[in-house]
């Protein structure tokens, strides 16, 4: 008889989202219970391969479409705010009076770029290649922003 615990409720969610981050960066499974040791939840090898199971028939097609979904969004999200950070730089370069507050907004910039750069290549080739329509999203958040009364509008 095993003497792991069932995992129920919020913690079947926490391992669950550790399980699938860990494939999705190709972890072996020791590293994947480690890592579930470390947030203190413990499970066997047996459990660990039940809910891969798990993963894989909710998931649909393969381990791809979880990175996708789970993954690349947040990853999206990354990306458009440094292109709006890059913006920001750009704007406080061309608004600079001193020739020290240009070079900030430069090097900011340069850094902003090279953080971007390290994300793409991270990022699938399969899933940068499709393609982006930047002006029906900058009309959605234009519509959002709009509806919302968010503060950048109030400034």
């Amino acid at each position: 008889m095993s003497k792991e615990e069932y995992l129920k409720g919020e913690q079947k969610l926490q391992a669950i989202t550790i399980i699938k981050t860990g494939l999705a960066v190709r972890m072996r499974p020791k590293e994947i219970l480690s890592q579930l040791t470390k947030k203190g939840i413990v499970i066997g090898e047996r459990t660990l391969r039940r809910l891969k199971l798990e993963i894989y028939e909710n998931a649909g097609e393969s381990i791809y479409d979880i990175y996708k979904k789970q993954i690349g969004g947040s990853l999206f999200d990354e990306i458009i705010s440094y292109e709006e950070m890059e913006r920001q730089c750009w704007q406080m370069y061309f608004q600079a009076n001193k020739p020290q507050d240009k070079i900030r907004a430069i090097a900011q910039l340069r850094m902003i770029s090279q953080d971007k750069m390290k994300l793409s290549r991270n990022f699938p080739i399969s899933i940068k290649s499709e393609k982006i329509n930047y002006t029906q999203l900058r009309d959605d958040l234009k519509e959002l922003d709009d509806e919302g009364g968010s503060k950048t509008n109030s400034s």
